[in-house]
């Protein structure tokens, strides 16, 4: 299984980081103020603790990358990204966790692939 650092980009510019399993093309929703503490956590072994109750009064919209490696190369656009929600308060992604759970969020007519 593939995990990558990702990053949580708030409409402030606020970066917080997850952890993206590109195996399965999804996020993992618990999120951390650094690298660092993402990756340690996978290491871990450490299970999610489920906090959506807590973080859906507190979302706001992000845009997630799913590599923060290839965006320090300057090769964000082969690391992907899209638009998703997640709160800062309970540290937790709230929204889709792929870019294709955010084409069914917003109906298949709203993204065509050409």
């Amino acid at each position: 299984m593939t995990r990558h650092v990702g990053a949580v980009i708030f409409e402030d510019s606020t970066r917080l980081y997850l952890i993206y399993d590109s195996t399965m093309d999804a996020a993992i929703r618990p999120l951390f103020p650094t690298e660092k503490m993402a990756r340690d956590w996978h290491e871990s072994g450490a299970s999610e603790v489920n906090r959506q109750n807590e973080a859906g009064a507190s979302e706001e919209a992000v845009t997630i990358i799913t590599d923060v490696a290839l965006e320090k190369e300057g090769r964000a656009g082969l690391a992907g990204s899209f638009a998703s929600r997640a709160s800062k308060k309970a540290m937790w992604l709230t929204g889709p966790r792929s870019f294709m759970e955010m084409v069914y969020e917003n109906g298949a007519t709203a993204c065509r692939v050409y």
